[in-house]
């Protein structure tokens, strides 16, 4: 695989790889994205650059014009993948809207 440099000011943000999102169907098979987001998040922590995991915990709190599921979420299904080897330095956010830069930490 080649090599890639990183900017030394880039910081790796990823969306949505937890399991109740890699377990649906997708264009690509989950297990290829999964896997390059993780050797991705290797590079980034080996650098000391910033690798921000976020995860979508559920409907924007008052939202109305958004029909809620009709079924139940595993209880696991906003947990991020084992894959992504959570480190204690790496920043978590949860959202609950489509975009991980409103109503959270993250700008």
């Amino acid at each position: 695989m080649p090599l890639t440099k990183l900017d030394p000011t880039a910081a790796l943000v990823v969306i949505d790889l937890q399991k109740g999102v890699t377990g649906l169907s997708t264009v690509h098979p989950a297990d290829e994205i999964v896997g390059r987001t993780a050797e991705l998040a290797r590079a980034f922590r080996e650098r000391g650059l910033p690798v921000v995991l976020v995860n979508v915990t559920g409907v924007a709190p008052g939202r109305t014009d958004a029909e809620r599921p009709k079924f139940s979420f595993p209880a696991d299904w906003t947990e991020l993948v084992l894959e992504l080897e959570q480190h204690a330095d790496d920043h978590i956010v949860s959202k609950q809207r489509w975009g991980a830069f409103i109503g959270t930490p993250l700008h």
